[in-house]
């Protein structure tokens, strides 16, 4: 229990110090929809707002996807979560997830496809 909670916590706080430090930035484009259409789907914009999200930027975050702040705090909930699983060495997250999934799902149904159709809008205008 506890080394599964460590591992997701370095991987989570290695992958912000990486976008912290440019990463994004050396990024290709790797979105097959987009590169085989042109039309960029739901995740587009993403990995720049997790690096603006890794600054602080809110504002500009919410510029490259509409869904990275509400996704950043869903993930700094797991976090805690995972956080909290790993100090009492319990499981935390299947239980709460028993109790939440079908709710914590059917949102990020729901945020994906408005951050898609805000997507879409922005590719043609």
């Amino acid at each position: 229990m506890r080394s599964r909670a460590l591992w997701w916590l370095a991987v989570v706080l290695l992958a912000a110090a990486a976008l912290r430090m440019g990463l994004a930035d050396w990024l290709p484009n790797t979105c097959p929809l987009r590169r085989l259409t042109g039309i960029p789907c739901a995740t587009c914009g993403m990995t720049r707002a997790a690096a603006a999200l890794c600054h602080g930027e809110l504002a500009r975050a919410s510029a490259f996807n509409i869904a990275a702040v509400p996704l950043a705090l869903l993930l700094g909930a797991w976090m805690a979560l995972v956080a909290w699983e790993a100090i009492t060495d319990r499981a935390i997250i299947r239980p709460v997830w028993r109790r939440c999934g079908t709710v914590v799902t059917w949102l990020l149904v729901v945020l994906m496809l408005a951050a898609w159709i805000a997507n879409l809008h922005r590719h043609f205008g």
